[in-house]
């Protein structure tokens, strides 16, 4: 993804609105900033289109260091109206926690245990923190619960083996707020992924051991190793 490319196409965005730039107020700019915790100058003694190119070099320097790719196809379709700025704050409050996206019954998938065991091993190798849904003790309704953990987790890891619909939802919905989201199959399964995600890189596995240490590649290179 060219990076030159996004930035431009989001300060053409931001600057097709004379009115904006030219006059202090917020905008496009403090509203993505803000979206992703970054934190903004503020219009007190400075003009406002001071103000707005330094905002925008936050956001550039965002986009040229930081930014995940999903970060970065969300910034592109903010600037080509594909989408407006998210109203939720996936960043800000994070729980730092990897949630794991996976078939969870035991009696109807024989992954179950296999999954949580190499995931939950590959996640903490790279000094990350697992969050699985089904070991979580809560009061809340299921799915603000789902959807509250996927806003606040530092990344997903989803795991397609026996095509599980809840997986296909919560991984659509993490990448669709900006979420960086590793896919995950058994290989004997990965023939029936449906032709939609099946051109994405995912992690092909054929046992604990193989999906822990496969895992653990996939998220060192993709720089999501905790500290």
């Amino acid at each position: 993804m060219n990076k030159e490319q996004i930035y431009v196409a989001f300060r053409k965005k931001a600057e097709s609105d004379d009115h904006y730039f030219t006059f202090g107020k917020t905008g496009i700019i403090e509203e993505t900033l803000a979206y992703f915790g970054i934190p903004m100058t503020s219009f007190i003694a400075f003009s406002s289109k001071q103000i707005h190119e330094t905002n925008l070099k936050k956001l550039y320097d965002f986009i040229k260091t930081t930014a995940s790719n999903e970060q970065l196809a969300l910034i592109y379709e903010i600037a080509t109206d594909q989408k407006p700025v998210p109203e939720m704050n996936p960043i800000l409050n994070s729980s730092g926690n990897v949630f794991v996206s996976m078939p969870m019954n035991k009696e109807k998938y024989d992954c179950v245990e296999t999954i949580r065991s190499g995931t939950e091993k590959a996640i903490i190798h790279t000094k990350n923190t697992p969050y699985y849904l089904d070991l979580d003790t809560h009061n809340s309704n299921i799915f603000d619960k789902m959807l509250a953990e996927i806003q606040s987790c530092k990344f997903l890891v989803a795991d397609f083996t026996y095509q599980n619909a809840g997986v296909y939802y919560e991984a659509g919905y993490a990448k669709g707020i900006g979420k960086t989201v590793i896919h995950t199959c058994r290989k004997d399964e990965f023939s029936n992924i449906h032709f939609d995600i099946k051109q994405i890189q995912f992690v092909i596995w054929k046992d604990a051991g193989d999906l822990e240490q496969k895992l653990i590649e996939q998220i060192q290179k993709s720089k999501l190793s905790g500290q």
